[in-house]
């Protein structure tokens, strides 16, 4: 049945090939729609258009957006979400939340300030509260790309960074390894 409208989180290890996941799944709602068009956020700056091209993805069809920090990411995707009606045909990824810094923490580096970021959170669950009801009521799919890590513990969980805000959020969330089975 494909991508639901809503937030779908595609999270894993480095090197797991997340992006190339979710360009598929771009690749994909655009076979399905001729007439849609996909939005990228790009905040690794890895993907360019004939990486795009090499993936079967039309290139003329995706508008690259690259970001530096999740204000950023919020001020702009607000802005195109409210130009979205239902209807319209639109894919939105965003590669990668984990790598985003907030403002604050941007700023503070170029001040030469080493404190603590503690509005990096807070901007998250601003963004996921802000465009979760926009991508439910109008239909669309987003992609977001994301890491993990483990906890230290003895048994040690698997933790998606961003805290609550984006796994209670998410409408799918699917967490990639490269682990393999083994025998014995």
């Amino acid at each position: 049945g494909g991508l639901t409208p809503g937030l779908t989180i595609l999270a894993g290890e480095s090197k797991s090939f997340k992006t190339l996941l979710g360009l598929y799944c771009m690749r994909a709602y655009l076979d399905m729609y001729k007439d849609a068009i996909a939005i990228l956020y790009d905040s690794e700056f890895g993907v360019t258009p004939e990486y795009l091209t090499s993936n079967g993805i039309d290139a003329e069809r995706v508008l690259h957006v690259p970001i530096e920090h999740i204000e950023q990411l919020k001020f702009d995707v607000v802005k195109r979400l409210e130009e979205i009606k239902r209807g319209d045909k639109v894919f939105i990824m965003v590669d990668s939340l984990g790598n985003l810094a907030s403002k604050k923490e941007t700023e503070d580096a170029l001040d030469e300030k080493s404190v603590a970021d503690m509005s990096r959170a807070k901007a998250i669950r601003s963004l996921m509260r802000i465009i979760t009801p926009h991508l439910t009521m109008k239909d669309l799919p987003c992609v977001v790309i994301n890491h993990i890590y483990t906890t230290m513990e003895l048994y040690s969980k698997v933790v998606i960074p961003g805290g609550t805000a984006v796994t209670y959020a998410a409408n799918q969330i699917f967490v990639i390894s490269k682990s393999q089975e083994k025998d014995g």
